[in-house]
């Protein structure tokens, strides 16, 4: 083959990806923006009814059923991912799907068991005891929930993932709503609500999924085994990275509480969940899209354009998520200001701190795809166990004297050391490049958009909605114009293919 051909072959494969990619992100967008502005909508009013206190015990206890859940749950997610195209590749989907369901009908037994022993000490739980029984069946749930995401996602079946998770999302508050106004208006009202809208809507999207309990086959135990012990060689040690992860940001709630007030996490957690809702609410869409596409080039693509995939995907998300940075560093008092309590407010200033850390963070997602490709995830799990480690050991500096503040400052460089780690050793598998020129472009406008709204703000409107959308709006016109200046968006590319839409219709 000579070099033209090779040339337009890699040409085609980078733009099959930018298509794909973008029609995924939308599909997924809309899967992940309504669920994302009602847990918007939620912060803004669970903090409005609870005390600071209370919502900071419903914090921790949330998190930590995630803690647990995550322990079960993402071995089998990061599995799925990886070994079911190759199942798809050899039409192979029932014996998949058959050991799987073994695979979970032993999982179910073993969460049931460990809920039932740690039933007997649940009286050592102290202010947390109520909420033990309901929090084992939302760990059954949400388990469920993930791992048939999972295999939704897997498949490409974007849409129908889009739809479960919006009505999932809609039930969760609705019963969460109704059960603090009718029937008892306490924090663990929320928890039984989350149950609820997830347990609603399981029979179905088991059907959805392929799956049945007709699939369970104990006859065919030899073979489930070998299939979960696959599972374990990749997953597992992702049990490891994904507690590691949960760690590194979680563990500052827990030290905020221990080293602090539950008054602390409360004032941190609502900060931190608009900072996660808003970056999410643009970002998440692109990570979720972006990991199924990578995950199907294995095998049919050499690694060298698989680097090329991931590094476009990075590129694609800095120019995204920078200039919301910029946004959120300019407006965080005005957007507490709406959509949290008066008594969490003070916390606003945590806000650009951990958007920051959680860019760093979500960079990482992209750079790690080749360890995950090549199954190194012990060195994942190595990476992550440095980056907690360095989380806990700044908390116990910084919070005793800084409080939040440096529960945040601890989390922002903490998280950035994960993808730092990522990047220096990732020539030994898939070589993650960065294009310095093109963060310098993005950082560059950014910055610039950054400074004239901030000095243009005071101008702009007295009413906080009407000041942030015209700010936000102005921002993004000088934005985009400067990119255009500096050729780092290609105007004539995307003049051609709107021309070729025009053109089709």
């Amino acid at each position: 083959m000579n070099n033209s051909n090779v040339a337009q072959k890699e040409f085609n494969h980078v733009d099959n990806d930018a298509k794909r990619l973008s029609k995924d992100t939308l599909t997924y967008g809309i899967a992940v923006i309504i669920p994302a502005l009602i847990g918007i909508i939620s912060i803004s009013v669970y903090t409005r009814i609870f005390s600071v206190e209370a919502y900071g015990e419903y914090n921790q206890v949330f998190n930590t059923t995630l803690v647990i859940t995550t322990l079960f749950s993402q071995w089998i997610q990061q599995s799925i991912q990886r070994y079911r195209p190759m199942y798809r590749e050899r039409n192979q989907l029932k014996h998949f799907n058959s050991n799987l369901m073994n695979l979970l009908t032993l999982m179910f037994l073993i969460i049931v068991g460990f809920g039932l022993v740690g039933g007997l000490f649940k009286e050592f739980l102290g202010r947390y005891e109520s909420y033990y029984q309901i929090c084992v069946l939302l760990v059954l749930t949400q388990f469920t929930f993930l791992v048939l995401g999972a295999l939704l996602q897997s498949d490409f079946k974007g849409k129908t993932y889009k739809n479960y998770n919006l009505l999932t999302a809609i039930l969760k508050f609705a019963f969460g709503l109704l059960l603090i106004f009718y029937v008892n208006r306490a924090p663990i009202s929320i928890v039984y609500g989350l149950v609820l809208g997830q347990l609603i809507l399981l029979i179905s999207l088991f059907r959805r999924t392929g799956l049945s309990i007709t699939l369970i086959k104990i006859s065919k135990l030899g073979e489930s085994l070998t299939f979960i012990k696959m599972f374990v060689i990749y997953g597992f040690p992702m049990v490891g990275w994904f507690i590691g992860t949960s760690i590194l940001n979680l563990a500052d709630r827990y030290m905020l509480e221990s080293l602090g007030t539950i008054e602390d996490v409360g004032v941190y957690s609502a900060n931190y969940s608009i900072v996660s809702a808003s970056l999410g609410l643009l970002t998440t869409p692109l990570l979720t899209a972006a990991h199924p596409i990578i995950m199907n080039k294995v095998g049919k693509f050499p690694d060298i354009e698989i680097g090329k995939t991931i590094t476009y995907f990075t590129r694609i998300y800095l120019i995204i998520s920078l200039p919301l940075l910029a946004f959120i560093a300019v407006f965080h008092k005005e957007i507490t200001q709406l959509f949290l309590g008066e008594s969490f407010r003070e916390g606003s200033i945590i806000i650009p701190i951990l958007f920051l850390g959680l860019i760093f963070w979500n960079v990482g997602m992209y750079g790690h795809k080749g360890y995950e490709i090549r199954e190194k995830t012990k060195v994942m799990l190595s990476f992550i166990v440095v980056s907690a480690l360095v989380n806990i050991i700044l908390n116990l500096f910084l919070i005793p004297s800084y409080g939040y503040v440096g529960a945040a400052v601890a989390t922002l460089i903490s998280m950035g050391i994960y993808p730092l780690l990522i990047k220096v050793f990732s020539y030994k598998y898939i070589t993650w490049r960065i294009n310095l020129l093109s963060i310098l472009k993005v950082a560059l406008t950014t910055i610039i958009a950054g400074l004239v709204v901030g000095s243009l703000k005071s101008f702009l409107s007295n009413y906080i909605f009407i000041q942030i959308m015209l700010g936000g709006g102005i921002g993004l016109i000088i934005y985009v114009s400067l990119l255009f200046i500096l050729k780092e968006i290609n105007y004539q590319s995307i003049k051609k293919k709107v021309a070729v839409k025009f053109t089709k219709r």
